[in-house]
Protein backbone atom coordinates (compact mmCIF):
# COMPACT_ATOMS: atom_id res chain seq x y z
CA UNK A 1 0.00 0.00 0.00
CA UNK A 2 1.26 3.15 -1.33
CA UNK A 3 1.14 6.34 1.31
CA UNK A 4 0.10 9.29 0.03
CA UNK A 5 2.64 12.63 1.04
CA UNK A 6 0.85 15.32 3.35
CA UNK A 7 1.67 18.10 0.64
CA UNK A 8 -0.14 15.88 -2.18
CA UNK A 9 -3.18 14.91 -0.04
CA UNK A 10 -3.83 18.55 0.80
CA UNK A 11 -6.13 19.19 -1.93
CA UNK A 12 -6.99 22.62 -1.45
CA UNK A 13 -3.61 23.94 -1.11
CA UNK A 14 -2.69 22.60 -4.43
CA UNK A 15 -5.76 24.05 -5.91
CA UNK A 16 -4.88 27.34 -4.28
CA UNK A 17 -1.20 27.53 -6.39
CA UNK A 18 -2.79 26.00 -9.42
CA UNK A 19 -5.07 29.26 -9.03
CA UNK A 20 -2.41 31.61 -7.98
CA UNK A 21 -0.20 30.09 -11.04
CA UNK A 22 -3.17 30.38 -13.58
CA UNK A 23 -3.84 34.09 -13.15
CA UNK A 24 0.05 34.52 -13.77
CA UNK A 25 0.33 32.32 -16.84
CA UNK A 26 -2.92 34.63 -17.63
CA UNK A 27 -1.54 38.28 -17.04
CA UNK A 28 -4.25 38.92 -14.56
CA UNK A 29 -3.57 41.20 -11.86
CA UNK A 30 -5.17 39.19 -8.78
CA UNK A 31 -4.71 37.68 -5.51
CA UNK A 32 -5.79 34.13 -4.12
CA UNK A 33 -5.32 33.67 -0.61
CA UNK A 34 -6.37 30.36 1.76
CA UNK A 35 -8.50 30.05 4.96
CA UNK A 36 -8.54 27.29 6.10
CA UNK A 37 -10.16 24.82 3.64
CA UNK A 38 -11.80 28.10 1.64
CA UNK A 39 -9.56 30.09 -1.06
CA UNK A 40 -10.60 33.88 -2.02
CA UNK A 41 -9.58 34.85 -5.22
CA UNK A 42 -9.92 38.88 -5.70
CA UNK A 43 -9.12 40.02 -9.75
CA UNK A 44 -10.24 43.50 -10.62
CA UNK A 45 -13.74 43.85 -9.04
CA UNK A 46 -14.59 40.42 -9.32
CA UNK A 47 -14.16 38.17 -6.16
CA UNK A 48 -14.88 34.52 -6.06
CA UNK A 49 -14.94 31.68 -3.21
CA UNK A 50 -13.56 28.31 -3.27
CA UNK A 51 -14.91 25.48 -0.72
CA UNK A 52 -14.91 21.68 -1.35
CA UNK A 53 -18.10 20.15 -2.46
CA UNK A 54 -20.87 17.92 -1.93
CA UNK A 55 -20.90 14.91 -4.57
CA UNK A 56 -21.33 14.95 -7.36
CA UNK A 57 -20.10 18.40 -7.21
CA UNK A 58 -15.61 18.35 -6.64
CA UNK A 59 -16.32 22.42 -5.67
CA UNK A 60 -18.64 25.35 -4.74
CA UNK A 61 -17.77 28.48 -6.09
CA UNK A 62 -19.85 31.40 -4.84
CA UNK A 63 -20.02 35.12 -7.07
CA UNK A 64 -22.19 37.49 -6.12
CA UNK A 65 -23.77 35.60 -3.49
CA UNK A 66 -24.74 33.18 -6.27
CA UNK A 67 -23.20 29.69 -5.17
CA UNK A 68 -22.75 27.26 -7.71
CA UNK A 69 -21.23 23.55 -8.20
CA UNK A 70 -18.39 22.45 -10.15
CA UNK A 71 -17.17 18.89 -10.99
CA UNK A 72 -13.43 18.91 -12.10
CA UNK A 73 -11.11 21.43 -12.05
CA UNK A 74 -10.75 21.90 -15.91
CA UNK A 75 -14.40 23.19 -15.17
CA UNK A 76 -13.04 25.22 -12.23
CA UNK A 77 -10.74 26.95 -14.33
CA UNK A 78 -13.01 27.34 -17.13
CA UNK A 79 -15.11 29.37 -14.94
CA UNK A 80 -12.23 31.42 -13.30
CA UNK A 81 -10.97 32.30 -16.73
CA UNK A 82 -14.63 33.41 -17.84
CA UNK A 83 -15.17 35.38 -14.63
CA UNK A 84 -11.63 37.18 -14.26
CA UNK A 85 -11.11 37.59 -18.39
CA UNK A 86 -14.51 38.11 -20.23
CA UNK A 87 -12.94 38.90 -23.36
CA UNK A 88 -11.05 36.08 -23.41
CA UNK A 89 -11.99 33.58 -26.26
CA UNK A 90 -11.69 29.81 -24.82
CA UNK A 91 -11.22 27.04 -27.28
CA UNK A 92 -12.61 23.48 -27.03
CA UNK A 93 -10.84 20.54 -27.64
CA UNK A 94 -12.39 17.92 -29.84
CA UNK A 95 -10.71 14.84 -30.20
CA UNK A 96 -12.52 12.64 -32.48
CA UNK A 97 -11.58 9.00 -34.00
CA UNK A 98 -8.27 9.14 -37.13
CA UNK A 99 -7.42 6.61 -38.85
CA UNK A 100 -3.95 5.02 -38.06
CA UNK A 101 -1.11 6.52 -40.13
CA UNK A 102 2.55 4.95 -40.86
CA UNK A 103 5.17 6.89 -40.64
Amino acid sequence: MTQVSSDAADTVGLVHRLLAASLGAWHIAGRVEREGERITLAAGDERLLFARGAPPFRWTVTLGGRERGVTSIAGLLRLVRRVVDPEHQGNRLRIAPARLTSS
